[in-house]
């Protein structure tokens, strides 16, 4: 999703700051395994790192992170360090268009990780410093106040990444390392190769990272493998030659020295030396009461009584630790545990999975994506269509799953019998064992967690001009050629019949205007929207009102001011609304416009007009045009 929905989400949602909280580190402090409780802006000022999840950045001055309800935050002071943490919650009204609630399920900006370098560093500094000052403040209007400033961080946020983006953003060269280093670890790296990759020599970057980090790149390294083998040693009894293997040393020997080195014992003492102490401290805990273990080790914010009030989970003190070494370790613990999600083994130790656990595929194909060409199947058995559920299904092809939103179409009832609804869960789907997914989400990230189940063809709706080309494009990714060409012949023998017979009975300079009403607020549909768009225009070759710009034809949809809706208004409306007619009737702005006077009106609610796949859309056209035809009956 790009940043103008982004923009479109953040107008529309309600928002409450629910807390703010200020961590203030020294060097080599750490503030570790902390779960966030609900969607939070962190705002850093100081030298170091901070990990969500698996993500990693750096700051040697400012940094502003967000991070979505969950995330595994971790800070690393290489300097003084503070950072302040403003908890928020986001939530859609109830009566908001389902084109907003479908952004919202494609890619949540409340729930996204990332992190920028601010470049109003001062404008920002002086925005948090209030916002923290006014929350806890003791005058009663401070959290009023609160949230002018919070949305003054959100415009100077969304200003940054307009810029950004039309700029092209380029990760920092300490944060591209990072980034590196994290995710390839187990492989052979070099700083020499690491350094070409990145267009600089070995000496700068070297120099570079260490001025921000505190370490070469090399030591970094050491330090993630010898981190992810303590876990390993420590929570499997996987051999110490696989341990070594995994964490990228194939020498064992080498691996055994390298450890030594970093830890001053052997692998097989450190191991000795974990049982010796979880034994010790297992015995210590026999009589005690119910208190837990784990409690102590992850801190949150739990609600409590309401969304205003968190508390931490044992002390209020911040668990510092003092060694550098013991704080990478714990680190590299967070990612490995975040690593494990991905391999469907839940909380199980990390072992390294091998091309032979799944079952080969014949034969594949490469289609043309939104994320360029990906392989898959040439015959797809088991389908999870995520999104475009009803032309998978107008294909002939019995998906094994679709998506939550797509399954209460009321176009498709008796078509879904036997199909799992698909809700959030990348679990539920792992379970479900599809060999090709099938989205239109445009969020890079949620097709690469798809894309470690199954393929993923990702397509955005906006892709196909017209229904021809989607149902094409789809007959060859589901290998349905010949039924997407059947299909397209005997949709166009009924739309032809249909579009003459409304023909015989509209004069030909007709308009039509497609729109959609709630809350005083009005929008227009073109020829390749839903709400009855595609049919009216492309379909039914009817014709929009002069009046309407060119551009409020193009694109899903445009909000206009209600003083243009005379102007806009065509002889016949097609309007998705809650009202009644006599409502429309009625109102003094609605009421005034001949098409509504003379009750020539199509009204239906969101949930029958927002679905625009084959099956909808013929059955979508059928009920328009014979609106049409009888409309024009009486009144000849």
């Amino acid at each position: 999703m790009g940043i103008q929905e982004d923009i479109k989400l953040w107008d529309q949602v309600q928002v409450r700051v629910l807390d703010v909280r200020l961590i203030s580190l020294t060097t080599n402090e750490n503030f570790q395994n902390y779960i966030l409780p609900t969607s939070a802006f962190v705002y850093v000022n100081g030298r170091g790192q901070i990990w969500l999840d698996n993500e990693v950045w750096s700051t040697g001055r400012f940094l502003l992170v967000h991070g979505g309800k969950g995330r595994r935050m971790a800070l690393e002071a290489t300097g003084v360090i503070e950072a302040y943490l403003i908890f928020y919650k986001s939530t859609l009204p109830s009566n908001v268009l389902l084109d907003y609630r479908m952004m919202l399920l494609q890619s949540n900006p409340f729930e996204r990780s990332w992190g920028i370098e601010p470049d109003n560093t001062l404008q920002l500094h002086e925005l948090v410093h209030n916002i923290h000052d006014c929350w806890n403040g003791q005058d009663q209007l401070g959290k009023i106040q609160v949230k002018g400033y919070f949305f003054q961080l959100i415009q100077l946020v969304l200003n940054q990444q307009i810029r950004m983006q039309n700029e092209g953003e380029q990760l920092s060269l300490t944060d591209q390392v990072l980034g590196y280093i994290t995710t390839h670890f187990r492989e052979s790296i070099s700083l020499d190769s690491l350094a070409q990759s990145l267009n600089y020599s070995p000496q700068y970057v070297s120099r570079k990272f260490k001025e921000q980090i505190g370490a070469t790149p090399t030591e970094y390294l050491i330090r993630l493998r010898i981190g992810e083998a303590r876990a390993l040693l420590s929570a499997t009894e996987a051999s110490l030659q696989e341990i070594a293997t995994y964490v990228g040393y194939p020498d064992p020997f080498y691996f055994n020295r390298m450890f030594k080195k970093e830890m001053g014992i052997t692998p097989g003492q450190y191991r000795l030396k974990q049982r010796e102490d979880m034994n010790r401290v297992s015995k210590s805990t026999v009589n005690a009461t119910n208190e837990s273990i784990v409690s102590e080790e992850t801190e949150r914010y739990p609600l409590i009584d309401d969304d205003n009030h968190y508390q931490y989970n044992g002390d209020e003190e911040i668990n510092m630790f003092n060694q550098l070494r013991s704080a990478i370790m714990s680190l590299v613990f967070v990612l490995t545990l975040s690593a494990c999600g991905t391999t469907g083994q839940g909380t199980g130790s990390p072992e390294p999975s091998t091309e032979t656990e799944q079952p080969a595929i014949a034969e594949t194909k490469t289609v043309n994506t939104t994320f360029g060409e990906v392989e898959i199947p040439a015959h797809p058995e088991r389908v999870a269509a995520i999104d475009y559920l009803g032309t998978v299904l107008a294909l002939g092809v019995k998906p094994i799953a679709g998506g939550q939103f797509l399954m209460n179409s009321p176009y498709l009832e008796g078509h879904l019998d036997g199909l799992e609804t698909i809700g959030d869960s990348i679990e539920q789907l792992m379970e479900l064992e599809p060999d090709l997914i099938i989205t239109l989400n445009p969020d890079k990230g949620a097709f690469e967690k798809y894309s470690k189940i199954a393929p993923t063809v990702s397509v955005a709706s906006i892709t196909f001009p017209t229904l021809k080309d989607e149902v094409n494009y789809f007959g060859e990714v589901l290998d349905k050629e010949a039924e997407a060409k059947q299909w397209l012949a005997e949709f166009d023998q009924e739309i032809a019949k249909i579009k003459q017979e409304v023909k015989d009975v509209v004069p030909a300079d007709t308009t039509f205007s497609v729109m959609q009403e709630y809350d005083r607020q009005v929008f227009i549909f073109g020829n390749q929207s839903g709400r009855g768009g595609r049919n009216i225009y492309e379909l039914l070759g009817l014709q929009a009102p002069a009046a309407i710009p060119a551009e409020l034809m193009q694109g899903a949809y445009h909000e206009f001011s209600i003083e243009l809706l005379s102007k806009y208004a065509g002889d016949y409306i097609v309007l998705t609304s809650k009202s009644k007619l006599k409502d429309l009737q009625a109102d003094p702005v609605w009421g005034s416009l001949p098409a509504v006077k003379n009750g020539r009106v199509y009204i239906w609610t969101e949930e029958q007009s927002w679905f625009r796949d084959p099956i909808a859309l013929l059955k979508q056209t059928q009920d328009l045009a014979g609106w049409i035809i009888k409309m024009n009956k009486q009144t000849q």
